[in-house]
């Protein structure tokens, strides 16, 4: 192995290392927009954003984002009205 096939080795682990480090963190502001704690996060958006956590960090992330989950019977109840309305509001006719 020479010296650019060595280079071109590691650059492609670095890649990868910050592809998986973004879907850490797409899928960790997905769990956060489905949780009790979307309102009051105590500052958890912007560290998962503006940081990069340790894997251990990012555990006791997910187990706090797992804990705080909405339950479908905390989720908004639209009724049959409101639900008409969003079709009008985005253009179908129902």
């Amino acid at each position: 192995m020479n010296l650019s096939e060595l280079d071109a080795f590691f650059n492609d682990v670095e890649s990868d290392q910050h592809a998986h480090q973004e879907r850490l963190k797409d899928y960790a502001l997905f769990l956060l927009l489905n949780s009790t704690m979307r309102d009051d996060d105590d500052g958890l958006e912007d560290e998962i954003i503006d940081t990069e956590p340790t894997m251990e960090r990012w555990r006791e992330i997910f187990e706090r984002l797992k804990l705080n989950q909405l339950r479908t019977i905390d989720l908004p109840n639209w009724s049959q009205t409101s639900f008409n309305k969003s079709y009008k509001d985005n253009g179908i006719d129902n």
